[in-house]
């Protein structure tokens, strides 16, 4: 079984999964730059940003 998951991971094409990865980080910096605040994209780990109360 451990053989098995290993050959798939193996098998996978990291080259084209890293370039993906890399496009969508592109694409939601994009999105930033060009939408409103509302329709931003949200990064991980971002907090929100809540109105001062007085």
């Amino acid at each position: 079984m451990k053989t098995i998951i290993l050959n798939y991971i193996k098998s996978l094409h990291w080259k084209h999964l890293i370039i993906f990865g890399f496009f969508c980080v592109f694409l939601a910096i994009l999105n930033n730059v060009f939408v409103d605040e509302s329709k931003s994209v949200e990064w991980i780990g971002s907090q929100p940003v809540l109105e001062i109360q007085e």
